[in-house]
């Protein structure tokens, strides 16, 4: 009857009216309230490239009309995926003065890591990590739980860095949470961004991970790893382990090679312009290895090395030993100077544009080196130096302390 049919077309628009209010416009809370291949991201259903893409892109700098999704500004520990220590700044050449500090709760060992707008990230021992704005002043923090030894890798628009919570963490430039990536040991060593986008860390092993928190490959080892990934041109990822191995690995998380070096390797390999690889030893040594893994010679300084080896863009090698000296070693293993500190030299070098050294020592004391040798001055921090030194664009100097703080001189 026409009443009948009335009845029921008012209740398939009833149907279909409380059909579209069981679904509100709500922000997402998992990728599974996404369709086909969208993730929740930032509380939207976001298709995977646009994001990748999006998060790849800095906030200052971004050039227009690309599309890939590989970090176009990226910026970490030693300053490049070489860890060459290069800066393309100027450091101060005479004596510089306080422009401020930043205590924290507890140790510095990080290196602190200067974004484009001038905010300086780092994390501490006492589990904060926080960024400063350029006169000092917090702007915000976040409380990872455990302590942080690693320096921050800034890749595109995201914040990365390990922790002893056995994560990886992912923080977007205004300090909000992207994700977390549960690890199966404590991180500390800093992650590199590699050329394909991924961001590589050690803890248990290797582990390749995308902007996205997701894992590609995890390449276990026997022992810990304390060595931050360094990036090959040849397309590989280097990392050397507690038991004295330095490792090559292959995109896809194979192994390429493998060399005993009978020394613990504390510290990241570095590679030089030519393609050699670098990296100190518990033995004292500091090794040149070629793309294959062959060894082509051997420094011995006096006690154990733990810093990263720099590259002067002469190809000089300088590196710190436990024996209290910084080290100039030429690319053919004869040595160029040394400088004595008072202390043991845990820090790693970096260089500024006109090849002026920086390195603190735990004598209390940051040196300045010209690249002859002749230390042009040395200032008196009060405690251990272990943090690598940043270079701002201004020629500030930014360096973490056993004192807790956080230091500018400039």
């Amino acid at each position: 009857s026409p009443q009948l049919l009335l009845a029921l077309l008012v209740l398939l628009v009833l149907a279909a009216c409380s059909g579209a209010r069981s679904r509100p416009s709500t922000p997402c809370m998992s990728d599974a309230e996404c369709r086909a291949d969208r993730i929740c991201h930032e509380g939207k259903c976001r298709f995977v490239e646009e994001v990748l893409t999006e998060l790849a892109t800095p906030v200052i700098g971004t050039n227009a009309g690309e599309s890939d999704a590989v970090p176009r500004s990226a910026n970490g520990f030693m300053g490049d995926a070489a860890h060459t220590g290069r800066s393309e700044n100027r450091g101060p050449s005479a004596s510089p003065s306080p422009a401020w500090t930043y205590q924290t709760g507890a140790r510095v060992f990080a290196s602190p890591v200067v974004g484009n707008d001038g905010t300086v990230y780092v994390g501490s021992l006492d589990g904060q990590f926080v960024a400063l704005n350029p006169d000092g002043s917090l702007k915000w923090r976040y409380a990872a739980g455990q302590k942080i030894y690693p320096s921050a890798l800034i890749a595109g628009s995201s914040i990365i860095f390990g922790t002893h919570q056995r994560e990886l963490v992912s923080l977007s430039l205004r300090g909000q949470p992207r994700w977390k990536l549960p690890l199966q040991d404590v991180v500390d060593a800093s992650a590199t961004l590699g050329p394909d986008g991924r961001v590589y860390v050690v803890a248990n092993g290797a582990y390749a991970v995308d902007l996205l928190g997701r894992l590609h490959w995890h390449k276990p080892t026997a022992d810990h790893v304390r060595s931050a990934p360094v990036i090959h041109p040849a397309r590989l990822v280097i990392i050397g382990t507690t038991e004295g191995s330095l490792i090559a690995l292959r995109p896809d998380g194979s192994v390429a090679w493998s060399v005993q070096l009978r020394g613990a390797i504390e510290g990241a390999a570095s590679v030089d312009d030519e393609g050699y690889i670098y990296t100190g030893t518990g033995r004292g040594e500091i090794v040149q290895i070629d793309q294959t893994g062959t060894v082509r010679w051997r420094f011995k300084t006096g006690d154990e090395v733990r810093a990263t080896p720099a590259i002067a863009r002469d190809g000089t090698i300088i590196v710190g030993s436990y024996d209290g000296s910084v080290y100039a070693i030429r690319p053919s293993g004869a040595l160029r100077w040394k400088v004595a500190t008072g202390g043991r030299v845990r820090a790693s070098a970096r260089i500024d544009a006109d090849g002026r050294i920086y390195v603190g020592s735990q004598d209390n004391f940051l040196y300045c080196i010209d690249p002859s040798g002749s230390v042009l001055w040395r200032y008196n921090v009060g405690q251990d130096v272990d943090s690598t030194v940043e270079i701002g664009s201004d020629g500030t100097l930014y360096f973490g302390s056993d004192d807790g703080g956080v230091h500018a001189l400039r």
